[in-house]
């Protein structure tokens, strides 16, 4: 079962199975906001068998050294991703619209750094930890960035791409590219991936959910 969970100004996602897995942990200080979300599906995380980063940034990894002192759940994050972990930093932001270009100061934040446990170096099945999910490369919001498909075929995409405006304030359903990506080119590439796998959903960190046939339509106008 997939639950999202709405923190201030991004999605993480727990995965309740055989035993539950956290995807994303949030900015800095979200960690309490996580914390009363996972008690009210009777988690703590203690229970957590996994933390998961879709990848390195501020606002999806920004609460995860706060929360590894309450959990002994391996980190895990893509092996590409580590150094921004490690360091608490979002490593060279390159914006993909003025927007991005004129706010990049407002959106580049350090958080606690951290040392993984687990380095994401293949694509893997997350039935060892309790979920009927798998872990899917998709490259170039970050290098590092992997994807979450879900046996019932939700796909949980990190900042592949994003839903709506103003980070998925208004028109949320809505798919466009994030604020920021490494490789453009690429992130289009792991789009039809994603898409080759025929997800019944697509659920971004900002706004969403998204539906395959308007993922699809904003893919070929681009």
């Amino acid at each position: 079962m997939l639950i999202p969970i709405k923190l201030p100004i991004c999605y993480a996602f727990l995965l309740l199975g055989d035993r539950p897995i956290l995807v994303d942990t949030g900015r800095p200080r979200d960690c309490a906001s996580l914390e009363k979300a996972l008690a009210q599906h009777g988690v703590t995380p203690a229970d957590l068998s996994l933390i998961l980063h879709t990848h390195g940034h501020w606002d999806h990894a920004g609460s995860t050294a706060e929360l590894k002192q309450r959990s002994s759940a391996p980190i895990a994050i893509h092996v590409a991703d580590v150094p921004m972990m490690r360091r608490g930093d979002n490593g060279a932001l390159r914006p993909t619209c003025l927007f991005a270009r004129v706010f990049k100061r407002l959106l580049d934040w350090p958080f606690p750094g951290t040392e993984p446990d687990f380095l994401i170096d293949k694509e893997i099945d997350l039935a060892e930890f309790g979920a009927s999910a798998r872990v899917v490369f998709t490259p170039g919001h970050t290098a590092g960035s992997i994807s979450v498909m879900t046996r019932d075929g939700d796909a949980l995409i990190g900042d592949l791409l994003g839903g709506g405006y103003f980070g998925g304030w208004l028109r949320p359903h809505r798919p466009g590219l994030h604020y920021f990506a490494d490789d453009i080119d690429a992130v289009k590439a792991s789009v039809r991936k994603l898409l080759s796998l025929l997800p019944r959903r697509l659920y971004p960190a900002h706004g969403g959910p998204l539906e395959p046939e308007e993922v699809e339509r904003w893919l070929r106008k681009h």
